[in-house]
């Protein structure tokens, strides 16, 4: 199964300042991350997997259909 960041963090029952809070980046930083998940670093990528419970694969390389 596959998740967006922003679902990622809904799940996790997170709100895009805690989580940016966790992080230790600013909201604006993490709002782009949500809308561009490739705009992560992949430490913040490990880290918000960590934080939310779901595995890195699962949000960073999910496979969009179109």
């Amino acid at each position: 199964m596959t998740f967006s960041v922003k679902q990622a963090r809904q799940l996790a029952g997170y709100t895009q300042v805690q989580m940016a809070n966790m992080l230790g980046i600013n909201r604006d930083t993490y709002r782009r991350i949500e809308a561009k998940p490739e705009s992560a670093t992949i430490q913040q990528g490990k880290k918000i997997a960590e934080i939310t419970g779901i595995a890195f694969d699962s949000i960073f390389f999910a496979v969009k259909s179109t």
